[in-house]
């Protein structure tokens, strides 16, 4: 029979279709198995990254930024105030906690980045991290009163309010892991605004703090998880305190947050001893808080990991540890 006649041609064709479809079928198959092979990984390659087009949708809607450092500027009780934003590598993906870091007397937040060095944290944990600036000269906090007055001439805890308001509007920021740490004077401001902010606020940290006596008084208004890390050879922040300029014990500042966080006074644990460091810690406090401490027999007034002080354990690394068991979320589950 002639291949040219109308039977044939029909059969030819219904194979060809018949065959194109059960290719397509086939290459089907074959990038389904690729696309798991890849998101899942071949055995002993581990997982590998999804390639650049099916990169999980980016969550952020705030304004987009680069990664590194960048000054700002907000208006916040009729004074232009400025602060340091530190983003990591990993900024823009989704939303990520932040960390405020308060430098000490006298300082500035470059001043700040670069002894307590928690930028390199930040790039490895991928958190955003601010330095605000203090206001005075030298810059100071109003952290509290001591024995010749307030020991800033501003309202340090609307200032705060007010920069929560602007990175939570302009970064992306979650709102239910917000962290408040500070060296010297800043980790006295930080103790005020432990008290004053702890709505806002999951937990606190201060390094060398001087803790002064506050106006209003500390009732925040839910416990709140508290570190302090003090060297007890501290001249300028005494371990001890200073009855002269009013500044206090690093045991009184303790004891303090012990009732606040409803904690068993002699329920404590050492968790850490190495070298000149020991960290102790209350746990049995309320629900998702906890109190925790790390005593430096021989240090001064330094920040720990940076240069002339110990680097048995690293300020800003111990701190991110702390910090990243907290979150507002997980806190107000455990109310209901």
């Amino acid at each position: 029979m002639c291949r040219n006649t109308p039977s044939y041609n029909r059969l030819d064709k219904r194979r060809l279709v018949g065959f194109g479809g059960f290719t397509l079928a086939g290459l089907i198959l074959l990038v389904a198995l690729a696309l798991a092979f890849v998101q899942k990984g071949s055995p002993g390659i581990g997982k590998r990254p999804l390639a650049a087009g099916l990169q999980p949708p980016v969550t952020c809607t705030t304004p987009q930024h680069t990664p590194g450092d960048a000054t700002g500027t907000i208006s916040s009780g009729g004074l232009n105030r400025s602060f340091l934003v530190h983003l990591a590598p990993s900024y823009g993906k989704g939303p990520q906690p932040l960390v405020l870091n308060y430098h000490g007397y006298s300082w500035t937040s470059q001043v700040m980045e670069q002894t307590s060095h928690m930028n390199r944290e930040a790039d490895k944990a991928g958190f955003v991290l601010v330095f605000p600036q203090g206001i005075g000269s030298p810059p100071s906090w109003n952290a509290g009163v001591g024995a010749y007055g307030p020991t800033g001439d501003t309202d340090d805890i609307q200032f705060t309010r007010d920069l929560l308001d602007y990175l939570e509007k302009n970064y992306c920021i979650d709102a239910h892991r917000v962290y408040v740490t500070g060296f010297s004077l800043g980790g006295g401001m930080v103790y005020r605004l432990a008290c004053a902010l702890s709505d806002r606020i999951t937990a606190a940290a201060s390094v060398s703090g001087a803790y002064y006596p506050i106006p209003e008084g500390c009732q925040p208004a839910r416990p709140i998880p508290i570190l302090e890390i003090h060297g007890a050879a501290d001249q300028l922040a005494p371990y001890d305190g200073n009855t002269a300029t009013r500044m206090g014990a690093v045991q009184d500042y303790l004891n303090g947050w012990l009732d606040r966080d409803k904690c068993d006074k002699n329920r404590s644990r050492v968790f850490f001893q190495q070298g000149d460091v020991t960290g102790t810690e209350w746990e049995h406090c309320a629900a998702g808080v906890m109190v925790r401490h790390y005593r430096i027999s021989d240090g001064g007034h330094t920040w720990p990991g940076s240069p002339n002080t110990t680097h048995v354990i690293d300020g800003s690394v111990v701190i991110w540890d702390f910090f990243s068991q907290f979150s507002l979320a997980s806190a107000a589950a455990t109310k209901h």
